[in-house]
């Protein structure tokens, strides 16, 4: 890669850098939310057995819709 004023060599790193914090934060913000929604829908299962597959359907819904 050839040196520029408006570029420096340092540049790629920096780049490289916040495309891995993006998909590192953006992995685990996507478990927390997976998580968060799995102990939802078994704390509905105890207490309500009876919206318990009405549950996983919204939630299946949701999966896809996001996708």
């Amino acid at each position: 890669m050839a040196e520029s004023e408006l570029s420096p060599k340092f540049a790629p790193f920096f780049g490289m850098g916040g495309i891995a914090s993006a998909m590192i934060f953006g992995s685990i913000g996507a478990a927390y939310g997976t998580a968060k929604s799995g102990i939802g829908i078994a704390g509905v299962g105890t207490f309500r057995p009876d919206l318990i597959m009405k549950v996983k359907l919204i939630a299946l819904y949701g999966v896809i819709d996001d996708s």
